[in-house]
């Protein structure tokens, strides 16, 4: 058993306990501590009642800790409840992956998987021919797209072409019109028997 010399509020005390040292003075460091804030809080205290304050504080301290394990203690429960079943999953898992390989080497002297491995090996192929028509085919199509989009622009110009080629016509009509009018005129006066 240890016996170890403390000082608290200003007293010497000897602590028996079968504790190190160390843990001792931590202890009454503590005491100390929490004695020396209730009074400087309020100093018209006897030292009675912030012993007992102070012991309150301790207790109130105490019960808040044994709370907080209680909910690492819970917490650690449930981790390692879960942690259980991983394992068992696991283990499942193993044994499932065990017996993959053993189906997989099985299958690998047999014809399926060689049927198997060329079929993949045609889909892959197709799948590539696929894909190099599919390019063409882009570029086919931006190719027409282009000439479209060309073709367009052609055809914009001709029909702005007809247009004013509809006007030059009628502007050519009324030209005609109207040379006839004067024609008629002139042969008109020209003519003595028409006088």
């Amino acid at each position: 058993m240890n016996i170890v010399a403390v000082r608290i509020n200003g007293v010497e005390y000897n602590l028996k306990g079968n504790e190190k040292e160390e843990y001792l003075h931590r202890v009454a460091a503590y005491v100390d501590k929490k004695l020396k804030n209730i009074t400087d809080n309020n100093n018209k205290l006897s030292t009675a009642s912030a012993a007992i304050l102070t012991a309150v504080n301790a207790v109130d301290d105490m019960l808040k800790k044994e709370e907080e394990n209680q909910q690492l203690i819970n917490k650690l429960n449930y981790v390692e409840e879960h942690e259980k079943n991983y394992v068992s999953e696991i283990e499942d898992l193993k044994s499932k992956v065990a017996e993959l390989e053993k189906y997989v080497e099985e299958l690998k002297g047999k014809s399926q998987l060689k049927e198997y491995e060329e079929v993949l090996k045609s889909k892959e192929a197709i799948l590539s021919n696929t894909e190099k028509e599919k390019n063409e085919l882009k570029n086919t199509c931006k190719k027409y797209l282009e000439e479209n989009n060309k073709l367009k622009l052609e055809c914009k110009e001709y029909k702005f072409k007809m247009q004013s080629s509809k006007y030059k016509i009628l502007d050519l009509q009324h030209k005609l019109i109207e040379t006839e009018v004067k024609l008629a005129k002139e042969k008109k006066m020209n003519n003595p028997m028409i006088k």
